[in-house]
Order: structure tokens, then C-alpha cells, then sequence
């Protein structure tokens, strides 16, 4: 799991529009982990999203992290699965501290359901209450 909290908004159509990740909130600071090992293609600000991180792995899925408070990574670094890669936080277009995260297959062309992904893998997303879902 790239962070722990409570799932408050996922994958799938919202108000009319595609809500391209899942959300998990949490405190401000908690600390958002490497879901794959790969290389930090972007790390820093970016629109919407107050600041994010970019990882590429080596079979092409690229996973995107975005919100944090502060952004412990660097473009062009080699990260592992389960390293700290940020602090979650509330920047950009955020009603609330919480990670957003995403999942692209296919070199980063195609969208997935994060938290389907993560069952593919082998990640039960609801094991050791490390997610909530919130009601």
C-alpha cells in the first residue's frame, strides 16, 4: 500500500467526470511509500496537484502520487517498493489532507483502477486495517 487512511473517493466516474485514482485521507505528514520499484520521473510541483511524484517501473506501469506536503524524492532517482517517497499532505486542489493516487499500464497511456492493481499484485488493499473505507 502506498499510504494508510481511509479510501474517501475511488476509481471510477464522479459528477460526470472520471476520478482517475483512488483517494486516501490521513494526517497531515503520514508517509506515502513506493508502490512499485522504478525510476522518479517527475517529482515536484504541478498543477492540480500542489506536488507530486511520478514513478516508471521497469514493466512500464507508471504510478502518480499527488498532494503531498513535502515531496522526499528527486527526478531521475531509482526508488524501491515500501521506500518513503513524500508526506501526504493538502496542496493544490484538495478539499482535505489524503493522497491521491494513480495507476497507468502500458507505458503510461492507459488508466487503471489503483486498488484493482494492487490485487493483481498481490496487495489486499484492506488487509491489517492498513484502508478504511470511509461511509
Amino acid at each position: 500500500m502506498p499510504t494508510s487512511g481511509s479510501l474517501t473517493s475511488g476509481f471510477g466516474q464522479r459528477w460526470g467526470a472520471l476520478h482517475g485514482g483512488a483517494d486516501i485521507a490521513n494526517a497531515i505528514g503520514t508517509p506515502i511509500l513506493a508502490a512499485s520499484e522504478g525510476m522518479v520521473i517527475d517529482a515536484g510541483p504541478a498543477q492540480g496537484f500542489g506536488n507530486w511524484v511520478r514513478i516508471m517501473s521497469d514493466e512500464g506501469t507508471m504510478t502518480v502520487y499527488g498532494h503531498m506536503e513535502e515531496v522526499l524524492v528527486s527526478t531521475g532517482q531509482r526508488v524501491q517498493a515500501g521506500q518513503t517517497i513524500a508526506l501526504m499532505g493538502n496542496r493544490g486542489f484538495s478539499t482535505g489532507p489524503h493522497l491521491h493516487f494513480e495507476v497507468w499500464t502500458n507505458e503510461g497511456r492507459d488508466r487503471a483502477d489503483p486498488l484493482e492493481w494492487l490485487r493483481q499484485k498481490g496487495v489486499d488493499p484492506y488487509s491489517n486495517n492498513s484502508l478504511a473505507v470511509q461511509s
